[in-house]
């Protein structure tokens, strides 16, 4: 008798990588409102039937993709910064991922459909208080799942403030905005103000290599 298939947990994470780095593609390429499904499933050469196993629709594959990116970004931050404060690795996350818009205009316009979707942005929220544990567990920041909930939905709401702003029609430096996130998003997690403002400066001072990380995950391949 033939042995019936068993897809094991690796065999489902290299699908999902797959459909998220097919899916990546087709973002830069065709945006977020022509990247479908069909699309999805056409270029990657995975089933549909497979793609609705590991996802419940486009709505999660992009929220998956923002989330592996992030991660990404929070990974290479702990890898390059070992000693530096759980304070720290947040700041310089939020940091990469305003560079991110900044470098890549492709990805920003990604970003910015998400962030308009209330699907979408809703879910998003959800994922960042999923990162804020994995910061901030542990440490003098810890708080509450309904204190992570509220401080990331007012970061996420500003983060979408930031990138509107990168395309209003009078050209602005968006310096003091980004600055202006970052002290935010420190003082929700009722960081000290003297310890804000060395970790603003240090981060301005880092500037090349937040850059470099951004450029990195903007072009690397998920699960690489």
């Amino acid at each position: 008798m033939r042995k019936k298939t068993d897809f094991s947990s690796q065999h489902i994470e290299d699908v999902r990588r797959r459909v998220l780095n097919c899916t990546k593609n087709l973002l830069v390429q065709h945006g977020y409102k022509r990247t479908t499904i069909r699309r999805i499933v056409d270029e990657s050469g995975v089933l549909i039937g497979s793609i609705y196993y590991i996802f419940k629709n486009k709505e999660d594959i992009f929220q998956s993709l923002i989330l592996e990116m992030v991660q990404n970004a929070i990974a290479k931050v702990e890898e390059h910064c070992p000693g530096e404060s759980p304070a720290y690795h947040f700041a310089a996350s939020l940091e990469i991922e305003l560079k991110e818009m900044e470098v890549a205009p492709i990805i920003r316009d990604v970003y910015k459909e998400g962030y308009e979707s209330k699907l979408v942005f809703e879910h998003m929220v959800e994922q960042f208080v999923f990162l804020a544990h994995h910061i901030f567990d542990g440490t003098p920041y810890e708080a509450t799942e309904a204190e992570y909930y509220e401080r990331m939905l007012l970061l996420k709401g500003a983060m979408h403030a930031c990138i509107s702003e990168l395309y209003f029609e009078t050209p602005r430096d968006c310096t003091k905005s980004r600055k202006a996130l970052l002290e935010l998003g420190l003082r929700l997690f009722r960081v000290p103000e003297a310890e804000i403002a060395t970790i603003i400066e240090r981060i301005a001072q880092t500037e090349k290599l937040w850059l470099e990380i951004a450029n990195e995950l903007a072009t690397r391949p998920i699960g690489e």
